[in-house]
């Protein structure tokens, strides 16, 4: 069962990150097990963060992801 996050919650951040993931991963044409193998994480840790089950990740994780794809780290946090 998937809790509801309000957006005054301080774990938000995670949800507007894994939702941000997801909307760059699909623009660059890429599957999460393409993602995945990309970053060298298994395609389950993706699924989990774009999907907010996975409450946390890393600056590390998400800057890993940021030179695979090429961007600047602040696309993760649009529309905070």
């Amino acid at each position: 069962m998937m809790v509801e996050i309000k957006r005054d919650d301080n774990k938000y951040i995670y949800v507007i990150v894994g939702k941000n993931i997801r909307r760059i991963r699909k623009e660059k044409g890429l599957t999460q097990v393409q993602l995945a193998d990309l970053i060298g994480y298994n395609e389950g840790t993706i699924a989990n963060i774009e999907n907010n089950s996975f409450q946390t990740c890393s600056l590390e994780f998400l800057y890993v992801i940021a030179k695979a794809l090429n961007i600047k780290m602040e696309e993760f946090f649009k529309d905070i």
